[in-house]
């Protein structure tokens, strides 16, 4: 898609938004919108190694795409201002970013994503001392990433199950005078192995002790006895968003690392998997769009009986079932979005009623972007399988963000339990 065309597509997504964003929001995303076009767009193949999947190759566009994103700005964006951050809090501002840079690679924008998300447990817990020992680092002119380490290889994600109030979490904390000494293993977390500022580890003190035994942890990256896992391999993501997994062996932290305390730390963990979720949503309704853009240039440029493809009525209306479900997905996580930014009007992260929108918000946006990928790909036929149609590549990635967190099945239990209680 050329400059100008992709210029009137974001024109078109701005007057479709309206008034929930505003005019520094625009600002913001305006600027990440012409490095996603001019950056990231000529360089998706590259980021995947190209067709042969070379390592060097994807390593170092990723490493020049990150560089360029952290000189805007993005990874400090959302750190405070006392440790150098720009200090923006807007939940609204921070999931548009999350879509404009998915619409270039949702690996990219789930690397950059990552940071606030784990640096989320200790400002909600408003702990200045752990942004000062972990965050100030983000804040610096150099790429950086973290880890959430949360799901484990016994259950999953059970362990974001509210009904299950951490029974089932098998990685341990125990106090040993000023410290904390962990033992168990995490698998999936992005960052795995590559973190340079920590490991958001959650743990239980005592799984009988139900949400009281939750503990959020940081952990540094040069801990004794923290160790990885290689790589595991994708389907899709294959360079951008490193997995791997994560043992814990006698690891000894601080203390004071562990965020809150017993019961609070249960609420900052539901408040982060919400938060999670919605930022998902955008990413996927990135992809999506940038999929819609694919498809509707291929279409204006083949021709059925000396037609365009989109100028018959069966392509047409499929890709207007197709805007239609990107701008109610849209429409739906900024909503929930700007909720989540007057939390005395419409209750806390961890309450039933934002994490049932916020799944909401993930489950349908999710969907979404695979049914378009998917449908994008017919409507391209052959093309669209292709490597060079980049629709495959869309495909494979935005399926990994329907799985994490959850996936939809989890999703769709934190939906109902929104409107009533149950336990398993």
């Amino acid at each position: 898609m050329n400059l100008d065309r992709a210029r009137e597509m974001f024109d078109i997504k701005k007057r479709f938004v309206g008034a929930i964003a505003t005019q520094e929001d625009w600002e913001i995303v305006s600027a990440v919108h012409e490095f996603v076009e001019n950056e990231i767009m000529p360089r998706r193949k590259d980021l995947e190694g190209g067709w042969h999947r070379d390592e060097k190759l994807a390593r170092k566009t990723f490493e020049k795409l990150h560089k360029g994103l952290v000189d805007l700005g993005i990874q400090k964006a959302f750190m405070p201002e006392e440790i150098g951050g720009l200090g923006l809090k807007s939940t609204v501002t921070m999931c548009m970013l999350w879509e404009e840079i998915a619409r270039g690679d949702a690996g990219l924008a789930t690397h950059l994503a990552i940071l606030p998300w784990v640096m989320g447990p200790a400002l909600i817990a408003k702990r200045m001392d752990l942004l000062e020992t972990f965050g100030r680092k983000i804040c610096d002119d150099k790429p950086h990433t973290a880890c959430m380490a949360i799901t484990e290889p016994q259950g999953g994600t059970n362990i974001e199950d509210p009904t299950l109030h951490g029974r089932t979490i098998r990685t341990r904390a125990k106090l040993d005078g000023d410290e904390w000494v962990i033992n168990g293993q995490k698998i999936w977390p992005s960052g795995a192995g590559v973190a340079d500022i920590c490991y958001c580890t959650v743990c239980t003190t005592d799984p009988s002790k139900g949400d009281e035994g939750i503990a959020i942890i940081y952990v540094p990256p040069d801990a004794d006895g923290l160790s990885f896992g290689k790589p595991i391999e994708k389907m899709g993501l294959c360079w951008t968003d490193i997995n791997a997994e994560i043992f814990y062996d006698n690891v000894r932290v601080p203390k004071e690392y562990r965020v809150a305390g017993p019961g609070e730390d249960a609420k900052i963990l539901h408040s982060i998997v919400s938060g999670g979720r919605m930022g998902t949503a955008a990413m996927a309704v990135g992809v999506a769009q940038a999929v819609f853009e694919i498809v509707l240039e291929y279409t204006k440029n083949r021709e059925i009986a000396g037609k365009s493809v989109r100028e018959h009525s069966l392509h047409a209306s499929i890709l207007a079932d197709m805007a239609i479900a990107i701008e109610t997905a849209r429409a739906y996580y900024l909503q929930v979005a700007w909720m989540s930014d007057r939390p005395r009007i419409y209750g806390k992260g961890w309450s039933p009623a934002r994490m049932a929108r916020a799944s909401a918000a993930k489950v349908y946006a999710c969907d979404v972007a695979v049914w378009v990928t998917n449908k994008a790909m017919e409507l391209m036929g052959a093309y669209g399988y292709s490597f060079d149609g980049l629709v495959e590549k869309y495909l494979r990635d935005v399926k990994m963000l329907q799985l994490w967190l959850g996936g939809p099945q989890r999703g769709r239990l934190d939906v109902a339990l929104g409107y009533y209680s149950f336990e398993w």
